[in-house]
């Protein structure tokens, strides 16, 4: 990557206010489906004008691939369901999670209405994964040269990000965790673990959690 530079500053400076104050609102935008939906999508138009535009660099150094989809989607795939069999093994066997699985299913199938919500998850998966795993991943390596430290600093944001809406420490710690697993796997294998595969894997993760898990428990 080349050096860093004052419209990376300010591409870096915009982005990050302006999820300052999303994260300000955050109350008020996640009690309505059509603001939450709108910000979402406002984010993420912001940070691929930022770089396509604005800093006119290839989508690609930021973690958008389009090439080999069907390899991103199994990584995606396969990514989420190894992070919740990890964080699960101790709390259900296979049993349960077929019988979770099984419930979230008959959902789905009793009411139609209940597949629009199914996706209510990707909307906040992928603008986090196109701003923390995406550009602000990139800053960090161009600023720093080091990915590890580079890694670390969008973990923490990401996991600091979420503490407006749940006010939970745990809940920060996990979401950092979260963010470095996916931070370094997109700085080690970015071919395969691209903001496509990570947003889905992180739309998996959390509509297992949000839809299964908790939906039954």
């Amino acid at each position: 990557m080349e050096k860093i530079s004052k419209k990376h500053w300010l591409a870096f400076l915009i982005l990050f206010l302006f999820n300052v104050i999303i994260l300000v609102f955050s109350p008020v935008i996640i009690s309505s489906l059509f603001a939450g939906i709108t910000i979402s999508i406002l984010n993420v138009l912001l940070c691929l004008w930022l770089i396509h535009n604005y800093l006119k660099e290839p989508l690609v150094e930021y973690g958008l691939y389009f090439k080999k989809i069907h390899i991103q989607i199994i990584s995606g795939i396969l990514l989420a369901v190894f992070i919740d069999y990890l964080l699960l093994q101790s709390s259900i066997n296979i049993t349960s999670g077929i019988f979770y699985i099984e419930h979230f299913v008959g959902k789905l199938i009793s009411d139609p209405v209940n597949i629009f919500y199914f996706f209510i998850p990707l909307i906040y998966a992928i603008p986090e994964e196109c701003v923390y795993r995406g550009f602000l991943l990139s800053f960090f390596q161009r600023l720093f040269n080091n990915p590890i430290l580079s890694i670390s600093l969008s973990a923490v944001l990401f996991g600091v990000s979420h503490y407006p809406s749940y006010h939970n420490i745990d809940q920060v710690v996990s979401a950092s965790i979260f963010g470095f697993i996916f931070g370094y796997l997109r700085v080690k294998d970015p071919e395969k673990f691209t903001l496509f595969s990570l947003s889905l894997a992180h739309f998996l993760h959390n509509t297992f959690m949000d839809n299964v898990f908790w939906g039954v428990m």
